[in-house]
Protein backbone atom coordinates (compact mmCIF):
# COMPACT_ATOMS: atom_id res chain seq x y z
CA UNK A 1 0.00 0.00 0.00
CA UNK A 2 1.04 3.92 -0.81
CA UNK A 3 2.26 5.57 2.10
CA UNK A 4 -0.62 8.57 2.83
CA UNK A 5 1.06 11.42 1.53
CA UNK A 6 1.71 9.69 -2.12
CA UNK A 7 -1.83 8.55 -1.98
CA UNK A 8 -3.20 11.76 -1.44
CA UNK A 9 -1.06 13.12 -4.11
CA UNK A 10 -2.32 9.97 -6.69
CA UNK A 11 -5.73 11.24 -6.16
CA UNK A 12 -5.52 14.34 -7.61
CA UNK A 13 -4.96 12.50 -10.86
CA UNK A 14 -7.74 10.49 -10.34
CA UNK A 15 -9.89 13.25 -11.10
CA UNK A 16 -10.89 14.16 -7.05
CA UNK A 17 -9.58 18.09 -8.12
CA UNK A 18 -7.08 20.26 -6.62
CA UNK A 19 -8.00 20.36 -3.10
CA UNK A 20 -6.81 16.39 -2.69
CA UNK A 21 -3.30 17.77 -4.11
CA UNK A 22 -3.27 20.75 -1.30
CA UNK A 23 -4.00 18.13 1.01
CA UNK A 24 -0.98 15.68 -0.22
CA UNK A 25 1.29 18.49 0.03
CA UNK A 26 0.65 19.28 3.80
CA UNK A 27 0.82 15.63 4.36
CA UNK A 28 3.92 15.76 3.15
CA UNK A 29 5.25 18.76 4.42
CA UNK A 30 4.30 17.54 7.95
CA UNK A 31 5.77 14.07 7.35
CA UNK A 32 9.37 15.56 6.35
CA UNK A 33 8.84 18.10 9.55
CA UNK A 34 8.56 15.39 11.65
CA UNK A 35 10.96 13.09 10.13
CA UNK A 36 13.76 16.38 10.73
CA UNK A 37 12.62 16.65 14.11
CA UNK A 38 13.46 13.43 14.98
CA UNK A 39 16.48 13.59 13.26
CA UNK A 40 17.67 16.65 15.50
CA UNK A 41 16.61 15.18 18.58
CA UNK A 42 18.88 12.23 17.75
CA UNK A 43 21.82 14.55 17.12
CA UNK A 44 21.53 16.27 20.52
CA UNK A 45 21.41 12.50 22.00
CA UNK A 46 24.89 11.12 19.90
CA UNK A 47 26.24 14.55 19.73
CA UNK A 48 25.88 14.38 23.75
CA UNK A 49 27.30 10.97 24.13
CA UNK A 50 30.21 12.03 22.17
CA UNK A 51 31.01 14.46 24.61
CA UNK A 52 30.23 17.56 21.89
CA UNK A 53 28.12 19.18 24.85
CA UNK A 54 28.41 22.77 23.18
CA UNK A 55 26.90 21.33 20.19
CA UNK A 56 24.48 18.74 21.77
CA UNK A 57 22.80 21.76 23.55
CA UNK A 58 22.72 24.09 20.57
CA UNK A 59 20.93 21.87 18.61
CA UNK A 60 18.24 20.96 21.55
CA UNK A 61 17.87 24.86 21.93
CA UNK A 62 16.32 25.09 18.38
CA UNK A 63 13.96 22.40 18.82
CA UNK A 64 10.39 22.70 19.82
CA UNK A 65 9.29 21.28 23.04
CA UNK A 66 5.97 19.59 21.91
CA UNK A 67 6.95 15.78 20.83
CA UNK A 68 10.63 15.80 22.26
CA UNK A 69 11.08 12.22 23.90
CA UNK A 70 12.87 11.95 27.35
CA UNK A 71 16.09 10.75 26.11
CA UNK A 72 16.58 13.68 24.24
CA UNK A 73 15.90 16.22 27.17
CA UNK A 74 18.19 14.03 29.12
CA UNK A 75 21.05 14.01 27.14
CA UNK A 76 20.71 18.12 27.29
CA UNK A 77 20.68 18.10 30.67
CA UNK A 78 23.39 16.32 30.65
CA UNK A 79 25.71 18.09 28.26
CA UNK A 80 24.17 21.60 29.86
CA UNK A 81 25.60 20.02 33.54
CA UNK A 82 28.87 18.76 31.73
CA UNK A 83 29.53 22.52 30.22
CA UNK A 84 28.90 23.68 34.24
CA UNK A 85 25.58 25.36 33.15
CA UNK A 86 24.25 24.08 36.54
CA UNK A 87 21.11 26.53 36.63
CA UNK A 88 19.99 25.00 33.02
CA UNK A 89 20.66 21.33 33.73
CA UNK A 90 18.64 21.85 37.08
CA UNK A 91 15.37 23.28 35.08
CA UNK A 92 15.84 20.50 32.00
CA UNK A 93 15.72 17.86 34.49
CA UNK A 94 13.13 19.17 36.71
CA UNK A 95 10.47 19.77 33.72
CA UNK A 96 11.31 15.81 33.31
CA UNK A 97 10.63 15.28 36.69
CA UNK A 98 6.90 17.06 35.97
CA UNK A 99 5.98 14.90 33.41
CA UNK A 100 3.66 12.45 34.61
CA UNK A 101 4.56 9.76 31.68
CA UNK A 102 8.34 9.36 32.65
CA UNK A 103 8.86 5.95 33.82
CA UNK A 104 10.25 5.17 37.55
CA UNK A 105 13.02 3.63 36.40
CA UNK A 106 13.73 7.17 34.47
CA UNK A 107 12.49 9.58 37.11
CA UNK A 108 15.18 7.58 39.53
CA UNK A 109 17.77 8.38 37.36
CA UNK A 110 17.20 12.10 37.28
CA UNK A 111 16.35 12.43 40.86
CA UNK A 112 20.09 11.00 41.07
CA UNK A 113 21.32 12.87 39.00
CA UNK A 114 19.73 16.18 40.47
CA UNK A 115 20.99 14.70 43.92
CA UNK A 116 24.56 14.81 42.76
CA UNK A 117 24.22 18.56 41.28
CA UNK A 118 23.30 19.75 44.24
CA UNK A 119 26.12 17.56 46.62
CA UNK A 120 28.23 19.39 43.94
CA UNK A 121 26.98 22.78 44.80
CA UNK A 122 27.24 22.13 48.52
CA UNK A 123 23.94 21.95 49.16
CA UNK A 124 23.89 18.78 50.81
CA UNK A 125 20.03 19.11 52.76
CA UNK A 126 18.46 18.91 49.15
CA UNK A 127 20.65 16.31 47.71
CA UNK A 128 19.86 14.40 51.19
CA UNK A 129 16.15 14.80 49.58
CA UNK A 130 16.35 14.02 45.89
CA UNK A 131 18.86 10.90 47.05
CA UNK A 132 16.31 9.64 49.26
CA UNK A 133 13.71 9.71 46.75
CA UNK A 134 16.13 8.21 44.09
CA UNK A 135 16.69 5.32 46.41
CA UNK A 136 12.69 4.74 47.51
CA UNK A 137 12.50 5.11 43.78
CA UNK A 138 14.50 1.54 42.80
CA UNK A 139 14.71 -2.14 43.65
CA UNK A 140 16.97 -3.45 46.65
CA UNK A 141 20.18 -4.66 45.42
CA UNK A 142 20.37 -2.86 42.05
CA UNK A 143 23.84 -1.02 41.16
CA UNK A 144 21.66 2.75 41.15
CA UNK A 145 20.16 2.22 44.35
CA UNK A 146 23.39 1.32 45.70
CA UNK A 147 24.80 5.07 43.82
CA UNK A 148 22.07 6.36 45.29
CA UNK A 149 22.60 5.65 49.11
CA UNK A 150 26.25 6.34 48.59
CA UNK A 151 25.22 9.31 47.25
CA UNK A 152 22.67 9.87 50.16
CA UNK A 153 25.03 8.81 52.71
CA UNK A 154 28.10 10.94 52.10
CA UNK A 155 25.19 14.26 51.87
CA UNK A 156 24.30 13.20 55.48
CA UNK A 157 27.71 13.01 56.02
CA UNK A 158 28.20 16.79 54.90
CA UNK A 159 24.92 17.58 56.77
CA UNK A 160 27.03 16.17 60.10
CA UNK A 161 24.31 13.78 60.72
CA UNK A 162 26.50 11.17 61.23
CA UNK A 163 24.52 8.08 63.03
CA UNK A 164 21.81 8.45 59.97
CA UNK A 165 24.76 8.60 57.48
CA UNK A 166 26.52 5.60 59.02
CA UNK A 167 23.21 3.17 59.05
CA UNK A 168 21.99 4.25 55.27
CA UNK A 169 26.35 3.58 54.08
CA UNK A 170 26.26 0.11 56.14
CA UNK A 171 23.16 -0.86 53.99
CA UNK A 172 25.02 0.51 50.69
CA UNK A 173 28.09 -1.67 51.56
CA UNK A 174 25.97 -4.77 51.94
CA UNK A 175 24.39 -4.51 48.45
CA UNK A 176 27.51 -3.11 47.03
CA UNK A 177 29.86 -4.81 44.27
CA UNK A 178 33.14 -5.14 43.75
CA UNK A 179 33.55 -1.37 42.09
CA UNK A 180 31.42 0.35 44.33
CA UNK A 181 32.70 -1.60 47.31
CA UNK A 182 36.09 0.71 48.21
CA UNK A 183 34.55 4.17 47.69
CA UNK A 184 31.73 3.31 50.14
CA UNK A 185 33.92 1.77 52.50
CA UNK A 186 36.14 5.10 52.99
CA UNK A 187 32.80 7.17 53.20
CA UNK A 188 31.82 5.04 56.00
CA UNK A 189 35.16 5.14 57.59
CA UNK A 190 35.12 8.69 57.26
CA UNK A 191 31.99 8.47 59.28
CA UNK A 192 33.41 6.14 61.99
CA UNK A 193 35.90 8.30 62.61
CA UNK A 194 33.25 11.21 63.41
CA UNK A 195 31.77 9.16 65.90
CA UNK A 196 34.74 7.58 67.29
CA UNK A 197 34.38 4.39 66.32
CA UNK A 198 37.92 4.14 65.67
CA UNK A 199 38.47 -0.11 65.62
CA UNK A 200 35.42 -0.17 63.44
CA UNK A 201 36.81 2.51 61.25
CA UNK A 202 40.01 0.81 60.96
CA UNK A 203 38.74 -2.76 60.06
CA UNK A 204 36.31 -1.27 57.34
CA UNK A 205 39.65 0.20 55.66
CA UNK A 206 41.26 -3.09 55.04
CA UNK A 207 38.42 -3.50 52.09
CA UNK A 208 40.18 -1.00 50.56
CA UNK A 209 42.90 -2.34 47.47
CA UNK A 210 46.78 -1.47 47.82
CA UNK A 211 46.05 -0.46 44.21
CA UNK A 212 43.04 1.49 44.53
CA UNK A 213 42.48 5.23 43.19
CA UNK A 214 40.97 5.73 46.86
CA UNK A 215 44.24 3.67 48.73
CA UNK A 216 45.89 7.20 49.41
CA UNK A 217 43.10 8.60 51.56
CA UNK A 218 42.55 5.13 53.02
CA UNK A 219 45.85 5.49 54.03
CA UNK A 220 45.66 9.09 55.37
CA UNK A 221 43.05 7.42 57.59
CA UNK A 222 44.71 4.98 59.09
CA UNK A 223 47.62 7.67 60.06
CA UNK A 224 44.75 9.75 61.55
CA UNK A 225 43.10 6.56 63.78
CA UNK A 226 46.73 5.56 64.88
CA UNK A 227 47.66 9.10 66.08
CA UNK A 228 44.20 9.54 67.59
CA UNK A 229 44.60 6.10 69.17
CA UNK A 230 48.05 7.26 71.02
CA UNK A 231 49.60 4.62 68.79
CA UNK A 232 52.59 5.86 67.58
CA UNK A 233 54.67 3.29 66.30
CA UNK A 234 52.07 2.32 64.29
CA UNK A 235 51.20 6.29 63.52
CA UNK A 236 54.97 6.54 61.89
CA UNK A 237 54.55 3.03 60.06
CA UNK A 238 51.13 4.82 57.76
CA UNK A 239 52.02 8.41 57.31
CA UNK A 240 55.82 6.86 56.45
CA UNK A 241 53.92 4.26 54.02
CA UNK A 242 51.67 7.28 52.78
CA UNK A 243 54.52 9.51 51.78
CA UNK A 244 56.17 7.01 50.13
CA UNK A 245 53.37 5.15 47.96
CA UNK A 246 50.73 7.63 48.15
CA UNK A 247 52.13 11.70 48.32
CA UNK A 248 49.14 12.88 46.61
CA UNK A 249 47.40 11.73 49.79
CA UNK A 250 50.30 13.62 52.00
CA UNK A 251 51.20 17.09 50.77
CA UNK A 252 50.45 19.50 53.41
CA UNK A 253 52.22 19.51 56.96
CA UNK A 254 49.83 17.53 58.51
CA UNK A 255 52.09 14.66 58.61
CA UNK A 256 55.03 16.68 59.84
CA UNK A 257 52.85 17.95 62.75
CA UNK A 258 51.74 14.43 63.94
CA UNK A 259 55.19 13.14 63.60
CA UNK A 260 56.61 15.96 65.36
CA UNK A 261 54.01 15.42 68.75
CA UNK A 262 54.60 11.86 68.54
CA UNK A 263 58.48 13.04 69.35
CA UNK A 264 57.41 16.23 71.89
CA UNK A 265 55.05 12.55 73.66
CA UNK A 266 58.43 10.54 73.94
CA UNK A 267 60.40 13.26 75.24
CA UNK A 268 62.29 13.49 72.23
CA UNK A 269 62.98 17.00 71.48
CA UNK A 270 65.98 16.38 68.95
CA UNK A 271 63.39 14.60 66.27
CA UNK A 272 60.88 17.27 66.92
CA UNK A 273 63.36 20.07 65.99
CA UNK A 274 64.94 18.13 62.67
CA UNK A 275 61.10 17.76 61.80
CA UNK A 276 59.58 21.18 62.78
CA UNK A 277 62.83 22.35 60.92
CA UNK A 278 62.37 20.48 57.76
CA UNK A 279 58.39 21.77 57.90
CA UNK A 280 59.85 24.70 57.78
CA UNK A 281 61.47 24.41 54.12
CA UNK A 282 58.35 23.00 52.37
CA UNK A 283 55.28 25.33 54.04
CA UNK A 284 54.80 28.76 54.47
CA UNK A 285 55.10 30.12 58.08
CA UNK A 286 51.40 31.08 57.93
CA UNK A 287 50.54 26.93 57.28
CA UNK A 288 48.13 26.37 60.15
CA UNK A 289 49.57 22.76 60.86
CA UNK A 290 53.53 24.61 61.08
CA UNK A 291 52.19 27.58 63.65
CA UNK A 292 50.66 24.42 65.82
CA UNK A 293 53.72 22.38 66.04
CA UNK A 294 56.23 25.60 66.08
CA UNK A 295 53.95 26.23 69.45
CA UNK A 296 53.96 23.03 70.85
CA UNK A 297 57.98 22.54 70.29
CA UNK A 298 58.47 26.42 71.62
CA UNK A 299 56.02 25.29 74.86
CA UNK A 300 58.14 21.66 75.12
CA UNK A 301 61.63 23.14 75.10
CA UNK A 302 60.48 26.07 77.76
CA UNK A 303 59.46 23.24 79.91
CA UNK A 304 62.89 21.72 79.62
CA UNK A 305 64.63 24.56 80.30
CA UNK A 306 62.24 24.83 83.43
CA UNK A 307 63.66 21.44 84.63
CA UNK A 308 67.18 22.24 84.23
CA UNK A 309 66.98 25.05 86.59
CA UNK A 310 65.24 23.27 89.07
CA UNK A 311 68.24 20.84 89.34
Amino acid sequence: MLPLFLRNIKCCFDGRGSSCLLAGLVSFTTLIATAAHAEHQIDVQRKSAEGDHFRALSVYELLPNRGMNYATKIAAGESAWALGDVRRATAIFDSILRENQVSPEERAKILFSRGVIEFQEQRYQESTLFAEKAVKSLMKGTPLRVRAELLWGQALTRAKRFVTAEETLVKALKASGANDRPEIALSLAEVYLQLGKLEDATKILKVIPADHEYAGRAVRLLSQISVQMDQGARARFWIEKGREGYREAFLDSWADFSLASIALKQGDLEVARSIVEGARNRYPPSDRWLVLIEARLEQAEWSNREKGIRR
